[in-house]
């Protein structure tokens, strides 16, 4: 890579400095825990951490309780805009009055409890006390509505439901409610040594969450996830973020996700603590990155570029050191790294498991999605299973060496989970390379799935929903580039509906509208263009949309007629 011009420093402001190599290098900071199981001759690079943590999240808890009650572990902005904080103490005391108040109300080991929530110390609480008892915490997006909704209650069929006031009415068909806030318990001491010796002796093995994923040729699944998860990913996070208690991690994702099971988990182990936020936003964070004195964060792809849009200097003097996140936009790695001094470490996951491929902070190369990680084995095969030579794409697969790494399967799916296990490998969906050096290079999803804002939109739900809008025929969903995100903008393929049918005739207007009453914010349609019905052909066996068809389709009549189509933007 050769130097940054002034030109080029002058756009984004600052000092100029000279870019890092291919293969960086950064401060080392000491580990948190040591490993005795490193082979120090070895010949290939080993991953910095090869041992193994086995726990539950409720007993690591517990244990940090014991060594640092009063220390802080979360922070969040008030109400009244001042500044709210919870000791390690404050938060088991409080999941512990939430896992008193659920096996009250007969909660009890292996039970379902979904969770309907925005972004909150409560709503973390009452996580966790559903893990208290052994219960099965199933994180639901609120962002769905009608169909989606009640697809995932449906499936999940818990026993009760803790949500936001404000999304009370989203969530049908299940009888027993708390409110997040209103029925939030104050803590109490009555049972706490029982709760707690119950809670000590759950297994890591023990089913303890579900957490639905985007289904690419079908209706999402719930990835079951058992009680040493957390722990193991956090275990790993720790290790490769180089975290101490002196560290502040910042989080501003949505809880629904695995993402802040396992980011809290980290945090715990390693004495910390951690800023949230109800709700992203751009403006906001370089202030409460300096207001909480956050020291490492945990982002995706367009809070990568929403952040950069703030320019450098709204992070003057910021103690902000190390940033963890995928994917990785063009121009991050020159503004975080090259212009304010941030680690930018990648890494490549899934909800099934959360974390076989990692940068390391003196091992990782720009552009890649990181190396095996602690805990998994990675390959590169073809459709027929094969490990394919290196530098040669196909279809990423992975599995773990240690137990509590994976997800136990996808619940009430065998036939699913056998698919994803075949040949003893996670068979992952994606498209990927690994060079000589074992570092892995991501070349999109090989599934019916388009990731836009952080999320994984189903295509098959999408098109479910788009498909009985006024007017529309039928319709095909797919990911265009999004140069700003480096993930994806969706674009619907419409075939109106038949003048002469008994329905309405396709309108544009019309159809913004529904989009704004039935689709899920992230799941919005950027771009729409009107297509014929034989471009659009469903394979027999999934009736799944064959979009390399359609799209090939389209190029070949702009190629035969000359004419370029008109694609609208939609007003959403």
């Amino acid at each position: 890579m050769a130097p940054m011009s002034e030109a080029a420093s002058s756009s984004l402001g600052g000092t100029v400095r000279r870019p890092r190599p291919t293969v960086v290098a950064s401060r080392v900071r000491p580990p948190v825990f040591s490993c005795p199981h490193r082979n120090p001759e070895a010949s290939e690079p080993e991953f910095p951490l090869t041992c193994h943590h086995v726990s539950t999240p409720v007993t690591d808890l517990l244990d940090q309780v014991a060594i640092r009650p009063d220390a802080a572990l979360l922070h969040w902005e008030g109400t009244d805009g001042a500044a709210v904080t919870w000791s390690y103490r404050d938060f088991a005391d409080r999941a512990r009055a939430c896992a008193r108040v659920l096996r009250g109300s007969g909660v009890t080991a292996g039970d379902r409890v979904a969770l309907v929530c925005r972004n909150s110390a409560q709503r973390q609480a009452w996580q966790y006390g559903v893990w208290w008892l052994g219960a099965v915490e199933v994180s639901v997006n609120y962002e769905l509505t009608g169909d989606l909704m009640a697809a995932v209650i449906e499936d999940a069929d818990p026993a009760l439901v803790v949500l936001d006031a404000e999304l009370r009415d989203t969530v049908p068909g299940v009888g027993r409610r708390f409110d997040t806030v209103a029925d939030f318990p104050r803590p109490g001491q009555d049972g706490d040594e029982d709760l707690d010796r119950f809670a000590r002796d759950i297994a890591p093995d023990t089913l303890c969450s579900l957490i639905y994923t985007s289904g690419t040729t079908g209706p999402s699944k719930g990835v079951m996830l058992p009680a040493g998860y957390p722990a193991a990913h956090g275990h790993t996070i720790a290790h490769v973020a180089g975290l101490t208690p002196e560290d502040t991690a910042y989080f501003v994702l949505p809880f629904f996700h695995v993402d802040f099971h396992v980011v809290f988990s980290a945090v715990i182990l390693s004495g910390g603590s951690v800023a949230i936020r109800r709700k992203f936003t751009a403006h906001g964070f370089w202030p409460e990155v300096a207001r909480f004195g956050v020291t490492w964060t945990w982002t995706v792809g367009f809070l990568f570029s929403a952040v950069r849009a703030q320019g450098p200097h709204a992070a003057e003097g910021t103690p902000l050191r190390r940033i963890i996140g995928a994917p990785i936009p063009e121009g991050t790695y020159e503004y975080f790294e090259d212009r304010l001094g941030i680690d930018v470490l990648t890494l490549y996951g899934q909800t099934e498991a959360d974390g076989p491929l990692y940068d390391t902070p003196d091992r990782r190369r720009r552009g890649g999605a990181g190396w095996p990680s602690v805990g998994f084995e990675v390959q590169i095969h073809d459709e027929h299973g094969h490990e394919l030579p290196r530098g040669t794409p196909g279809e990423l697969v992975y599995r773990p060496k240690f137990p509590h790494m994976m997800m136990l399967g996808y619940w009430n799916r065998p036939d699913a989970t056998a698919t994803a296990w075949r040949d003893l490998w996670v068979r992952s969906g994606d498209r990927a390379s690994m060079d000589e050096d074992g570092f892995v290079f991501f070349h999109g999803r090989m599934s019916d799935s388009i990731r836009r804002r952080g999320e994984n939109v189903s295509a098959y739900e999408l098109e479910e929903i788009l498909r009985k809008a006024p007017g529309v025929g039928e319709c095909a969903a797919v990911g265009v580039a999004d140069e700003f995100s480096g993930e994806q903008e969706i674009k619907v393929f419409v075939v109106p509906a038949e003048p002469d049918g008994p329905g309405p005739v396709f309108d544009i207007a019309a159809f913004e509208a529904y989009c704004r009453d039935h689709v899920a914010p992230y799941a919005m349609p950027r771009f729409l263009q009107l297509t014929e019905a034989a471009n659009i052909v469903r394979s027999p066996g999934t009736q799944v949309v064959q979009k390399h068809r359609l799209l090939r389709a389209v190029a070949e009549a702009e190629e035969a007629t000359g004419v370029a189509p008109t694609v609208h933007t939609l007003d959403l």
